[in-house]
């Protein structure tokens, strides 16, 4: 039998939310894209581009929740809303560095999108039934 390799404690913390996040980019990215590949027909106004934007912030927030608290297997609120906070915090800094430009009010609804729906996911994703 093999020797079994243990986990340091910082990474035992650190894993679910950088596997948690990653997951939460790329559903983010793959419900973006299939909007705009939508919004490209021309049958979606514009005026719905702000509302998908937040939806899609929340969907891939709380996926991402869900998956860092099935790698955490425990802390699920905790897990959940930090995966929430750095999707969040990442999608800001990466929209500065394109636009320069923070709407106050918008970015309270994101975070707060961000971080419920994360902590909703995670909650779930601790309490999901083991097979």
């Amino acid at each position: 039998m093999g020797a079994r390799k243990t986990e340091s404690p910082a990474m035992k913390i650190a894993k679910p939310f950088l596997v948690g996040v990653g997951v939460s980019l790329a559903v983010g990215l793959v419900i973006l894209l299939l909007a705009a590949l939508v919004m490209t027909t021309g049958t979606i106004p514009s005026s719905v581009v702000t509302p998908i934007a937040l939806v899609t912030m929340a969907l891939a927030a709380f996926v991402g929740g869900i998956v860092s608290a099935l790698v955490s297997r425990e802390r699920g609120l905790l897990y959940g809303a930090g995966c929430g906070l750095l999707l969040f915090l990442l999608v800001t800094v990466l929209g500065m560095a394109l636009s320069q430009e923070l709407r106050g009010m918008m970015m309270l609804i994101k975070a707060a999108l961000a971080i419920g729906s994360g902590a909703l996911g995670g909650v779930l994703g601790v309490n999901r039934k083991r097979r």
